[in-house]
């Protein structure tokens, strides 16, 4: 049975709920746009950024336009001004760098206006940051005063509002059902060498030590471990096309029979472990050589392999119409990589304990399934360093998972690596628990919709923590 671990996190997200947007929005009656602004709390100071999209303002020489961006709390009670910025025309820029408009705006960035010419005014300003700040409105108030500097209207515009992102969630983790057995398989091939016509292991005849070697050291890594039994041994005997089909099946027969009895003394293993098959000649390894190799009658060898001919007539006619490649490359180079036994060593893991797990975490992971690796996990507090290590470790071993995904999609949620939590929640597929996750990715992103969406789908499948989590975004 699945089981669920449900978590309430605080986080503190960082610069959370300041605004940002790229949109030009138009002021000033269409006139002006105002594009890339950006309100960040930096070393104890609130930055304000924007730009003022001059292109197609007219402005008379006489004229001038004030604009002071405004930062209140949402209830109004609080409130601080940032640097006016004045838009001026050619007579009121003047005046203005003569002192004679400096009276109402002492501190306003100016600006001249070109009419007719594309211009963009790029403003930077901060305010000391107060807690307040943490929800706020922001408006750009806006003046137009005439040619003797006074005010002859006023407008204001709300730029950005914004409120904290909730610094709250409550996830859900899979641990998944146990697995009824934990098995796997170590293959290889050994390329020994036989006496012409013999089936008989010379264990110090020509390659066979290096041969030998292999195989019993994958044996051994098994065997050596007290968590792994091996649960069968497959041998599987090839021989080469030249010489009679009859024989060869022979060959290849007992060549892999020779294997097993050796393998099988070596280390006392019950015959019952053993499967042996053969294949008489490798056909399929001969046509496979030819596609890769640059031989100048590649093609017509090709045609004679894969021909409906028995194979001893193949062999009879690859031996007398291509004698000197049959003899000088066939021979030497192709056949002997085509008599070999494959092998297979089954083995099964045994189970553990939370605590064995645990250990094994540390030394050999490679030993645990899901299952136990969630197991080791729950022993730690969540959120812990070893409880985030396993499950990252549950991924890495376990990629395709969907509950291994969302897991790990949580721990990189809880550690503020929301890029990261998105690539691991592609993967957690679309149940209740993922669609819990995805709805926290989206409400850490600021994406109030989606997150409410998210988690109602998830709410619908009966993940209880979802309603919890959509009290957090109620108010949005």
């Amino acid at each position: 049975m699945i089981k669920r671990l449900y978590i309430q996190l605080f986080i503190a997200l960082l610069s959370c709920g300041w605004l940002t947007t790229h949109a030009q929005v138009m002021i000033q009656e269409g006139n002006i746009g105002l594009a890339n602004v950006s309100l960040t709390e930096v070393n104890d100071e609130m930055v304000l950024a924007l730009d003022l999209v001059l292109d197609q303002l007219h402005l008379r020489s006489n004229e001038s336009l004030v604009f002071t961006p405004v930062i209140s709390s949402l209830d109004g009670s609080e409130s601080a001004t940032f640097l006016p910025i004045m838009i001026n025309g050619r007579k009121q820029q003047i005046f203005f760098q003569r002192g004679m408009r400096r009276s109402s705006y002492p501190d306003a960035m100016a600006f001249r206006r070109f009419n007719g010419e594309a211009q963009v005014v790029r403003y930077l300003a901060s305010v000391p940051y107060s807690s307040w700040m943490d929800a706020y409105q922001l408006n750009l108030i806006e003046d137009v005063c005439g040619c003797c500097g006074w005010v002859s209207a006023q407008s204001s515009q709300e730029i950005g509002y914004s409120r904290p992102l909730p610094t709250t969630a409550y996830f859900a983790f899979i641990t998944p059902p146990e697995a009824s057995s934990k098995t796997g398989a170590i293959e290889g091939k050994a390329f020994l060498d036989f006496p012409v016509n013999q089936s008989r292991i010379y264990p110090d005849y020509r390659r066979n030590p290096e041969e030998l070697a292999v195989i019993l050291e994958t044996i051994n890594v098994i065997q050596n471990d007290p968590n792994i039994a091996v649960t069968q041994i497959d041998l599987h005997g090839y021989a080469s096309p030249e010489g009679s089909y009859s024989n060869n099946a022979r060959l290849a027969q007992e060549r892999a029979e020779a294997l097993k009895e050796y393998v099988r003394k070596l280390y006392s293993f019950n015959n019952s472990l053993f499967r042996v098959t053969s294949t008489p000649e490798d056909w399929n390894g001969l046509i496979a050589w030819l596609e890769n190799s640059t031989l100048p009658q590649k093609e017509e060898l090709l045609a004679v392999a894969t021909s409906n001919l028995s194979p001893d007539a193949k062999d009879a006619k690859i031996r007398n119409s291509f004698g000197a490649v049959y003899r000088d490359v066939l021979l030497p180079d192709c056949y002997p990589s085509l008599r070999r036994s494959d092998y297979t060593v089954h083995y099964e893991i045994r189970p553990f304990t939370a605590e064995e797990a645990a250990q094994l975490l540390k030394t050999d992971p490679s030993q645990l399934n899901l299952y136990e690796i969630c197991l080791a996990a729950n022993i730690y507090e969540p959120f812990s360093p070893h409880f985030n290590e396993a499950m990252l470790i549950a991924v890495s071993l376990n990629p395709n998972s969907k509950t291994a995904n969302l897991n790990a999609a949580n721990v990189s949620l809880a550690q503020g690596n929301l890029s990261v939590a998105e690539q691991y929640l592609a993967r957690a597929g679309s149940s209740g628990e993922a669609q819990l996750s995805k709805g926290i990715l989206a409400m850490w992103q600021g994406d109030m919709s989606t997150a409410r969406r998210l988690f109602q789908e998830a709410a619908a499948k009966g993940v209880k923590e979802a309603s919890e989590n959509l009290k957090l975004i109620e108010n949005y």
